[in-house]
């Protein structure tokens, strides 16, 4: 007497035999490599090289108005903003900075010093301008996330928009420059 088995067993065989091992091996191709830079505290030791390190930041001058580039509003948007062309710069530690400032539909302003992380996606206020137009340093400044809403939201347009380029890194001086200057 031969054993045959009918075509309509065996799938449900297979499929007792499939379903543990997709089971188990879920966990294991979540698992992040050994070699995973943003893997923390399992064993990875950062080399001295690997850290990032801010650079020194100078205050630079309150903005001139003649130094002062437009960016093109959005749609819906009250806000106008302006960067100080004299004032971005770009520092081994691949920060974009530069002076900003937003102008609401009253005419008031608020100018800002900045700083721009396009790998982390944060943003620093170094100093925020007085009346005096004076560009007053922040106290205990701490790197936040870049806002999607709210009264902050502008910098997300920056971020985007102008700051950072495809790779994620942040852009020449020049290259941030021009685009403000011919992105209409």
């Amino acid at each position: 007497m031969s054993h045959t088995r009918s075509p309509r067993h065996r799938p449900i065989s297979l499929a007792f035999l499939l379903v543990p091992l997709i089971a188990f091996s879920a966990p294991l191709s979540a698992a992040k490599s050994p070699f995973d830079y943003e893997q923390r505290g399992s064993g990875y030791v950062e080399r001295p090289e690997d850290i990032w390190k801010e650079s020194e930041v100078a205050i630079p001058a309150y903005p001139e108005e003649g130094n002062l580039l437009p960016i093109p509003r959005q749609p819906g948007s009250t806000l106008k903003l302006y960067v100080d062309a004299g004032s971005v710069s770009r520092a081994p530690d691949r920060v974009l900075r530069f002076a900003f400032v937003v102008e609401t539909p009253g005419g008031a302003r608020n100018v800002f010093y900045d700083g721009v992380r396009c790998e982390t996606g944060e943003y620093k206020t170094y100093a925020i301008g007085t009346s005096a137009r004076v560009l007053q340093p922040v106290k205990d400044a701490k790197w936040r996330p870049i806002p999607d809403r709210g009264s902050n939201a502008f910098r997300l347009r920056l971020f985007r928009d102008y700051v950072c380029d495809e790779s994620g890194s942040a852009r020449p001086v020049r290259d941030f420059i021009e685009r403000i200057k011919y992105r209409n």
